[in-house]
């Protein structure tokens, strides 16, 4: 049935009301915020309740229902949990946009409060027996710089100036105090495999320069405090020795592009370690040293390792002291009886257990890199999931998985007892002549490390940035 021109009129009134009251929400919301901030987006549980952060709104429930949600008229720029007053219950902190320079309160002199977009931090406790959940416990006036980001080690709050400067901050009967200005922060880089196939390396074969392998990501590889990757293939100093799949030997002049490349660190436990039996080990462990490249997770032939300590090593970065360890699942069967523990092995429990208990007594930050999961499989496994549980019974802080050859999840966790470690299950492969499409995508993980004291950092911003694989190069997908 047409409409008659009176109902034509109302529909068309009735449209117009709706997008100006939509325009309206969308100034009163802040469609002037600065461009540079970043709107999280998570999902987390905690002391039996459901936190959701997603489109500025942040809800949370209990056994499905919605017990609480944030003021409709604001914006949350950020959320999270920690055990500020160190009760063994978390408390939920907020990074709000909201009209006004105050929060449900304000001082006694001031009779209105304003209208203009402020930035707040707002603390709750979970209460159980109210009916909606959450008690403000803090609920600050405006902030008087930009933050960028919140960011929470078990009782302590960093916080990340528009400046990209670093506070750290810690609650104090009715508030947060502040504990140290002007923290330095640590950032790091992990590239996924380095698979030296014969058609990857052969133009650099001719005249022992590889450096245009990397051509493309050095720029931004070289911003990083630490940058490492996966060294799959063991090296050979003699060319004769050259080889591809299955037992590989990559040129050693290889290791001078990965310098270049702005490298720090590489991991050299893996299932083709022993490739070259131990003539590869010596050879890779010895090229890296003289370039001042820390390899982590082999020894060499003169080193019996026989002490589980030895399975750590230890790199100063500002003021973080890292604690650096790596494993393998395997070594494709070649094994080096005189020399047990030539390779570091997840499969040498107790011995991995004494490493990891010696490495976060003596740092700030422990970071292992696992060679593990099932070959082009894009989701975890069972093998993950076990030593992921295991690294964080032993207080891991960030673990950085290779081998599936493609990329997998990341996930920043948090157990029971307050600690978070950051897991990045596969970064799939960084130089590979491996034809499979879905090899072809890999990842830089990307993270960065502050200090916050009793020998423990805060993790922030963690990302994964995408690289294309070519036959002989390595892109990013999208420009960081």
């Amino acid at each position: 049935m047409k409409a008659t021109g009176k109902q034509q009129i109302f529909y068309g009134l009735a449209a117009a009301a709706v997008v100006a009251a939509a325009f309206l929400l969308f100034l009163w919301k802040g469609a002037f915020l600065p461009d540079s901030i970043s709107w999280d987006t998570e999902q987390f549980s905690r002391n039996g309740y459901e936190v959701k952060l997603q489109d500025r709104r942040l809800c949370v429930f209990t056994q499905g229902e919605r017990r609480w949600v944030s003021d409709w008229d604001w914006s949350v720029q950020s959320c999270r949990s920690a055990d500020l007053d160190r009760d063994g219950c978390d408390e939920l902190i907020l990074l709000v946009w909201k009209r006004g320079s105050y929060g449900s309160h304000r001082p006694f002199w001031v009779t209105k409060n304003d209208r203009n977009l402020k930035q707040h931090i707002f603390i709750y406790r979970y209460e159980p027996e109210r009916q909606d959940l959450l008690r403000p416990i803090w609920m600050s006036s405006e902030i008087p710089y930009l933050i960028n980001g919140l960011y929470t080690d078990r009782d302590r709050v960093v916080i990340e100036k528009g400046d990209q400067t670093y506070s750290l901050w810690e609650w104090e009967n009715f508030g947060l105090k502040l504990l140290a200005d002007d923290l330095e922060c640590v950032q790091v880089m992990a590239c996924g495999d380095q698979l030296l196939h014969k058609a990857v390396i052969a133009r650099g074969m001719r005249d022992d320069d590889y450096s245009y392998l990397y051509a493309g990501i050095r720029d931004v590889i070289g911003t990083a405090d630490l940058a490492s990757l996966n060294q799959e293939t063991p090296l050979v100093s003699d060319k004769a020795l050259v080889s591809d799949y299955p037992r590989f030997g990559s040129p050693a002049e290889s290791a001078k592009a990965v310098a270049s490349l702005g490298i720090d660190i590489v991991s050299t436990a893996n299932n083709h370690a022993l490739d070259q039996g131990m003539y590869g080990v010596d050879t890779t462990l010895s090229v890296y040293e003289d370039l001042g490249i820390v390899p982590v997770g082999t020894h060499a032939s003169d080193d019996p390792a026989d002490d589980p300590e030895d399975a750590v090593r230890f790199l100063d970065c500002k003021d973080i002291r890292l604690a650096l360890l790596s494993f393998t699942y395997g070594t494709n069967g070649n094994v080096i009886p005189a020399y047990p523990h030539a390779v570091e092995r997840l499969t040498e429990e107790d011995r991995m257990r004494t490493a990891l208990r010696y490495a976060r007594e003596n740092a700030d930050a422990v970071i292992v890199y696992a060679h593990w999961g099932t070959e082009y499989r894009l989701q975890t496994d069972e093998m993950q999931a076990y030593y992921t549980d295991l690294f964080a019974e032993e207080g891991v802080d960030v673990v950085i998985g290779t081998h599936p050859h493609v990329l997998q999840e990341y996930v920043l966790q948090r157990n029971e007892t307050g600690h978070t470690m950051l897991v990045y299950y596969s970064l799939g492969n960084l130089i590979s002549a491996q034809t499979r499409e879905e090899c072809r995508t890999g990842g830089v993980a990307s993270f960065g490390l502050v200090r916050t004291g009793r020998g423990r950092v805060c993790i922030l911003s963690p990302e994964l940035l995408e690289v294309i694989t070519e036959q002989d190069s390595v892109q990013w997908k999208e420009r960081p």
